[in-house]
């Protein structure tokens, strides 16, 4: 999947400086925290305080934790919300802040250090 994920994404100008999936340890993905340290090792990055696992599952969270670094769940657009653009933007108020809030929920009961609703409330957490 990663090889198809990888190329599409360098189509479009898209390049990480390192990923790994399951396959490059041993099978253990999510929750496991393997993949989260084969980053780090990649990238020369010495101390999990300087990293932070961004996710939009509870495995995402789950992984973060296990690897004792910084966890932030993102709620829009998110696998946990499940739902298509269309569907999100056609939500009634209420219904959209049952589902916000079910979200934020299970971030938080994952272990969540913070949740987000973007990528933008990112930069506030990455400046602190």
């Amino acid at each position: 999947m990663m090889e198809i994920v990888t190329r599409c994404a360098a189509g479009q100008g898209y390049v990480p400086d390192a990923w790994f999936s399951p396959d490059s340890t041993g099978g253990k993905g999510r929750p496991y925290p393997y993949m989260i340290y084969k980053n780090m090792e990649a990238l020369g990055v010495m101390s999990a305080d300087s990293v932070i696992k961004v996710g939009d599952t509870v495995s995402d969270i789950r992984e973060g934790k296990n690897a004792g670094v910084m966890t932030v769940g993102v709620i829009e657009g998110s696998s946990e919300m499940g739902l298509t653009e269309e569907e999100y933007k056609a939500l009634s108020p209420e219904e959209w802040e049952r589902r916000v809030k079910a979200v934020a929920e299970r971030y938080t009961a994952a272990g969540a250090d913070h949740v987000i609703m973007d990528l933008e409330g990112l930069l506030g957490l990455i400046e602190k």
